[in-house]
């Protein structure tokens, strides 16, 4: 695996690379250890250089608050759904659907008709059988034949 060295890591860092590098630094950050512990030591020696935030108590209160309403509004989407988009609903119409088709008689007559069709299907030789019939019949008249023509 070939890491990043800690020069190009202060340059990502400080925003000084192109947006396809920067794209390639972030999918290496995913899978490799080593390093995201160099880029962790550029972000904390570029630290002073990075700007400070006037209001940390006021930014965290405004992130919690676009939380609540996404969270509100996950609620509202959910509740919003028919009873037809239920999961229960779907439950219910199969077990309506199963029990209207054995009062019916519809999964005997499946039943019935596949045993025929097996019974039926044992009584006709297989074409596998047929053929090895015919080959075994070809090669005794084959070899009648060639008794016959030695005498």
């Amino acid at each position: 695996m070939n890491h990043i060295s800690y020069e190009k890591w202060l340059q990502y860092v400080r925003g000084e690379l192109d947006s396809t590098t920067q794209k390639l630094y972030d999918d290496h950050l995913y899978s490799c250890d080593q390093c995201l512990s160099i880029y962790l030591e550029a972000v904390e020696a570029n630290e002073q250089f990075m700007p400070t935030m006037s209001n940390e108590d006021m930014f965290t209160d405004l992130v919690m608050q676009q939380v609540d309403y996404q969270k509100k509004k996950s609620n509202t989407n959910t509740q919003k759904q028919s009873f037809y988009q239920k999961a229960i609903f779907h439950y219910l119409v199969a077990a309506a659907m199963t029990i209207i088709l054995m009062a019916s008689g519809v999964f005997s007559h499946l039943t019935n008709a596949l045993n025929d069709f097996e019974t039926n299907k044992k009584k006709e030789p297989s074409v596998v059988l047929g053929l090895m019939n015919k080959s075994v019949s070809l090669i005794d008249k084959v070899e009648k034949d060639t008794k016959e023509g030695n005498k």
